[in-house]
């Protein structure tokens, strides 16, 4: 990713998936448009892979990971309530998208509606136990809900399976600073709170094979 796109996307994660596409022109067109999409995304194109995305979803309304890359991209803009509602699509067509739920929950902390994302983070890392950005996200929630010590354990979690993961560090950096008896830890956390949430936006992009 270029510069551009790191201070507005805290993470960006690359899956390779194999996609099964029938053979016809509609969804041939849609995968084209969806690469392209994908291009942009990492060069941090956000506004241009939009664009493209939505061409995808136009040719495929059905097509999934179109509509979790969306959502993801939106975040990167910061489109919460469409990321959300792009999320909720995805949802709609397999509630069983742990990317979806994930980019779901990042939206929703942004909105400061910490219980809603907890919920969401919740269901991410219960369908995928490994994703970090799952982790992140529920830490953060949990952090706007002032539970601190949850707060730490669920940075632990996703630094078990990721020691480099700066926002995870940065969660439980700011549990263990609220947690602290010192009443001189309420100014840093009051400073680091505001760009926790900001960790954890889970843009999926993967180039669909034909």
């Amino acid at each position: 990713m270029n510069a551009r796109g790191r201070p507005v996307c805290a993470v960006l994660i690359l899956i390779a998936l194999g996609f099964c596409a029938a053979g016809s022109a509609d969804n041939l067109l849609a995968i084209q448009y969806y690469n392209r999409g994908v291009d942009l995304a990492y060069e941090g194109a956000y506004s241009e892979a939009l664009v493209f995305i939505d061409r995808a979803l136009e040719e495929n309304s059905n097509f999934t990971l179109a509509l979790v890359t969306k959502a993801g991209i939106l975040n990167a803009l910061g489109m919460y309530p469409e990321a959300i509602d792009a999320a909720d699509q995805a949802l709609l067509l397999d509630p069983g998208e742990a990317a979806a739920w994930n980019n779901k929950a990042f939206a929703l902390n942004q909105l400061g509606r910490y219980d809603e994302g907890l919920a969401a983070a919740d269901a991410a890392v219960s369908l995928d136990p490994d994703l970090v950005e799952g982790w992140v996200n529920r830490g953060s929630s949990l952090i706007g809900l002032e539970r601190y010590e949850e707060a730490r354990a669920a940075s632990d979690e996703a630094l078990a399976r990721d020691p480099t993961s700066t926002e995870a560090a940065k969660n439980r950096e700011t549990a263990t600073l609220a947690l602290s008896p010192t009443p001189a830890a309420a100014v840093p956390i009051a400073l680091v709170v505001a760009g926790v949430v900001l960790a954890g936006v889970f843009l999926q992009c993967a180039r669909v094979r034909k």
